[in-house]
Parts: C-alpha cells; structure tokens; sequence
C-alpha cells in the first residue's frame, strides 16, 4: 500500500465513488493505493478521461440459484 499522492484521474475516480454514495469513495481509494491485489490503478491509467464518468442506473439480481431436494 503506497501513500503517495492519488493522480487527477484517481482523485476523480473516488470523489465519483464518494459522490454517488458517501463512504464509497474511501473503498476506492484503498483498492487504488491497493494496486498489487486489486490492480485498480492500472485500470485506472489505462482508462481514458473521457470513459471517467459518474452515471446513473440501477442493476437487478440476475443470479440464479438451484433449488437442492425439491
């Protein structure tokens, strides 16, 4: 974990986080400063500035689960 100062991009990405719901934005950043495990950082640079937008939306479950003896 590094405690080096988050790029723009990074810092964009966690006020995004943080915006769309408070307390998010501190996941963010400790999976950025996690970038051995998480590799959010990489994915972060590799990602261009125009594709970083905070958008609104909902998802459904679509898990689908096996029902076990009946």
């Amino acid at each position: 974990m590094t405690n080096q100062p988050l790029t723009p991009k990074e810092q964009k990405v966690v006020e995004g986080f943080e915006k769309a719901r408070p307390g998010l934005g501190a996941v963010a950043e400790n999976n950025i400063r996690n970038n051995d495990k998480t590799g959010w950082a990489e994915i972060i640079a590799d990602t261009p500035e125009s594709e970083l937008v905070v958008r609104e939306g909902s998802s459904t479950n679509t898990f689908i689960y096996k029902r076990i003896g009946g």
